[in-house]
């Protein structure tokens, strides 16, 4: 399968899963990440419909930031709980406070549709994250439901693995 028929396909697969309870077994599993636990700066998504909603973890001892779009280049906000959110043109919820630099974060969760068990990972075909990860030094891991990470999906020389690949109940690092 090409990317775009894997896109479809999780994009199937995620329809039927209930996604909250995943969310919830995923943060459970970040928070026993050394990685996660030593960060002092996390860079998290604020979820579309069917995306993994990580944003319970807004709660630890750490400073949040959430991607703002400028075009189609990623700049980092930080974000408290309470902080006020706008929808933007992509229909994603961010930040109105000023952007910080990459440098700043120290982990970044990604978001996206699927990954496969070399850490690679597939998004939605803009490549907004591939770009703003060439820029950064922070350690990134992609969280997903068991149910989509396969064996092997396509790649290109563009796209960037992620460093570690968080489901339920598997970590691959």
């Amino acid at each position: 399968m090409n990317k775009q028929e894997y896109r479809q396909k999780a994009k199937e697969i995620r329809k039927g899963l209930d996604t909250v309870l995943i969310s919830c077994c995923v943060q459970e599993q970040i928070r026993k990440l050394n990685v996660y636990n030593d960060a002092q700066s996390v860079m998290l998504y604020f979820p579309k419909a069917g995306e993994l909603d990580l944003s319970g973890l807004v709660n630890d001892s750490k400073n949040f930031y959430l991607p703002r779009m400028n075009g189609n280049e990623i700049v980092p906000c930080p974000w408290n709980k309470d902080d006020k959110l706008v929808l933007s043109n992509y229909k994603i919820f961010e930040p109105c406070t000023e952007p910080a630099e990459p440098d700043d974060i120290d982990l970044i969760i990604l978001p996206g549709l699927c990954a496969d068990i070399n850490k690679n990972r597939l998004g939605y075909g803009k490549g907004c994250y591939d770009s703003f990860l060439e820029k950064c030094k922070a350690l990134t891991i992609f969280a997903v439901p068991d149910e989509l990470i396969f064996d092997c999906i396509p790649v290109e020389a563009h796209d960037k693995k992620a460093d570690i690949v968080v489901s339920q109940s598997r970590i691959i690092s």
